[in-house]
C-alpha cells in the first residue's frame, strides 16, 4: 500500500512537472526582444545549478514567454528555449531607436576619428540615464559626428537644439565593434579619445586649442619630395572659460567650438602655416566639408553660428592658400581675402 501510495506520488509530481513545462513552452508569447551588448547565455533553468543551452549574439530576436525576476524566458526560431538574464534584452521601442541611429548616421559627414579611452556605454540618448545599446571595449575604432549633452533635447533630428553648459558633454559615434560590426549612438565625451593626424597634435599643444574637429580640405604639393600634402580644416575650443554667451537663457550653451584654422602646406618652406583663422563665434557642429578635387582647387565649408538672437550660417570658400567667407552676413571686412602672405593672420609651423 505504500508503495503504491509513493509511485503515485512520484508520478504525479512527474505529471505536473510535464504539464507545467509544456504550458510555459507552448504557451502563446508576451512579446518580442533582443539581445543587447555582449549576448546572452541561455540556461536550462533560473536554479543556481544549471546548465547552458547556446549563447545569443547581440540584436538577435527571441520571444519572451515569461518573467520570473531577473530572469526571462525566451525562445528562437531556431528552437532555442530557455532562461535569460532580463539585463541581456532590450524592448522593440529601443531596438528601433537603435535601428534609425544605425540609418540616419550613415550619412552624416565624419567630424572626428578617434577610439574609447576605456570600455564605454553606447546610448540611445545624450543622457547617463537613456538606455544603454552596447558597452564597446576599450580601444575600439570610432567616428565623431554630433555633440549633445545629458540635459538637452539634441538628437541626431535637432541640429540646432541648445545644451546647458553645466552639463556632461556627449559624442554622437559610430564605433566599430570586433565581431558585432558598427554601433552607433552617444557616447560620454571624456570616454572618446581623438586621433590626430601630425601635425595636429603639436599644433593643438602650442596654440592652447581643444580640437574638435578636423577634415583633409585642400592638398598642396611638396616640391621636394614631389608628393602631395594634405590642407587641414580644424575647428576648436581656446580659452574654455571665456567661451561666447548670447544674452538669452536658451542661447546660454557652451559651444562646440570657437575657432576655426586652415593649415596649408608651403612648397617653398617645405612647412605647414596658417593659411586663414577666424573666432570669436560660437559654432555648433556638425561642420559641413565639401573638400577640393584636385590640389588648390575649390574648397567650402560652412558651420552654424549661435548668436544672441538666433543661429546663423556661415560659408567659407577656399582655393589654393586663400579663404573667405561668402555667406549673405558676411560684411566687407569678413569678406576679405585671407590670404597666406598676411602676417597679421598667419603662423609658419615647422
Amino acid at each position: 500500500m505504500r508503495r503504491a501510495f509513493l509511485i503515485s506520488l512520484i508520478a504525479g509530481v512527474v505529471v505536473a512537472f510535464s504539464i507545467r513545462e509544456y504550458r510555459l513552452h507552448r504557451k502563446v508569447p508576451l512579446g518580442e526582444a533582443y539581445v543587447v551588448s555582449d549576448g546572452a547565455t541561455v540556461w536550462n533553468s533560473t536554479a543556481q545549478i544549471r546548465s547552458a543551452i547556446a549563447n545569443l549574439t547581440y540584436g538577435q530576436p527571441v520571444q519572451v514567454y515569461r518573467r520570473d525576476a531577473d530572469y526571462v524566458l525566451v525562445g528562437t526560431s531556431a528552437g532555442v528555449r530557455g532562461w535569460v538574464s532580463s539585463d541581456s534584452l532590450m524592448d522593440p521601442d529601443i531596438w528601433r531607436r537603435v535601428a534609425l541611429l544605425s540609418e540616419t548616421t550613415k550619412s552624416m559627414q565624419v567630424q572626428a576619428v578617434g577610439h574609447t579611452r576605456a570600455r564605454a556605454n553606447i546610448h540611445t540618448r545624450p543622457g547617463v540615464g537613456e538606455p544603454v545599446i552596447f558597452q564597446a571595449p576599450g580601444g575600439s575604432p570610432l567616428v565623431v559626428l554630433r555633440h549633445g549633452n545629458d540635459n538637452s533635447q539634441s538628437s541626431v533630428d535637432s541640429v540646432e537644439a541648445i545644451p546647458d553648459a553645466t552639463s556632461k558633454d556627449y559624442w554622437l559615434v559610430r564605433a566599430r565593434v570586433n565581431g558585432v560590426g558598427d554601433i552607433s549612438g552617444w557616447m560620454l565625451g571624456r570616454l572618446v579619445a581623438l586621433d590626430l593626424p601630425e601635425p595636429l597634435p603639436e599644433y593643438q599643444s602650442s596654440e592652447a586649442m581643444a580640437i574638435v574637429a578636423w577634415f583633409e580640405i585642400n592638398h598642396g604639393l611638396d616640391s621636394s619630395s614631389g608628393r602631395e600634402r594634405p590642407e587641414y580644416l580644424v575647428a576648436g575650443v581656446r580659452d574654455a572659460n571665456s567661451q561666447p554667451r548670447s544674452q538669452t537663457q536658451a542661447n546660454a550653451a557652451k559651444c562646440d567650438f570657437n575657432v576655426i584654422r586652415v593649415y596649408t602646406w608651403s612648397s617653398k618652406r617645405h612647412q605647414y602655416e596658417t593659411a586663414f583663422l577666424d573666432g570669436g563665434f560660437c559654432g555648433r557642429l556638425p561642420l559641413s566639408v565639401t573638400p577640393a578635387k584636385t590640389a588648390g582647387g575649390d574648397a567650402y565649408f560652412s558651420f552654424s553660428n549661435v548668436t544672441a538672437n538666433s543661429i546663423e550660417s556661415r560659408a567659407y570658400h577656399m582655393k589654393l592658400t586663400t579663404v573667405w567667407r561668402i555667406d549673405a552676413t558676411a560684411d566687407k571686412a569678413q569678406r576679405r581675402i585671407h590670404r597666406a602672405g598676411n602676417t597679421s593672420e598667419r603662423r609658419s609651423h615647422t
